[in-house]
């Protein structure tokens, strides 16, 4: 890989790493699901896997629209986010305690997420590429939607078990 030289060459490099994050996740949410006993927790994680598969394909667009040849850089922190949920699905054998668990390591991933895509955004607005930054400020939401709504789920499990 050339060493950037601007921003333009460091955003592209920043879209890689989230093209590798998200087909990670495409790979790792169906495990999460499969491992949750809440219905509601695996119904919410089923929802994010799609959004998580139309992240790619934005990605995709994105690449397109720089013609720039789509290609992932690996991302060591997605790897270690995603051996930690892993750990909590082969450790923790309560149900309760493993959703909670998959809640928090879906959360930890969710924010390492949100700081990519703010990141992204604002350096495509400040690249003056309004049309990609409305796209990424798309799956930013998306992102920052799925974490709150792994905070309430865990939320409402902790109650339970009180």
């Amino acid at each position: 890989m050339k060493q950037p030289t601007n921003l333009a060459d460091l955003f592209v490099i920043k879209l890689k790493t989230l093209y590798d994050i998200e087909i990670e996740l495409v790979k790792a949410i169906p495990k999460m699901i499969r491992k949750a006993t809440d219905e509601e927790l695996a119904e919410g994680l089923s929802m994010h896997l799609d959004e998580t598969k139309q992240h790619v394909q934005r990605l995709e667009n994105i690449f397109e629209m720089l013609d720039v040849k789509p290609g992932k850089i690996k991302c060591e922190a997605i790897r270690g986010l995603v051996a930690d949920a892993q750990w909590v699905m082969d450790t923790i054998e309560d149900s309760i305690l493993l959703d909670i668990n998959i809640c928090a390591a879906a959360g930890y991933i969710e924010h390492y997420e949100i700081a990519g895509y703010t990141t992204a955004y604002e350096w495509a607005s400040s690249l003056d590429e309004e049309e990609i930054a409305d796209i990424l400020g798309e799956t930013l939401a998306e992102e920052k939607s799925a974490n709150e709504s792994l905070l309430e789920r865990s939320s409402a499990l902790i109650t339970g078990t009180l």
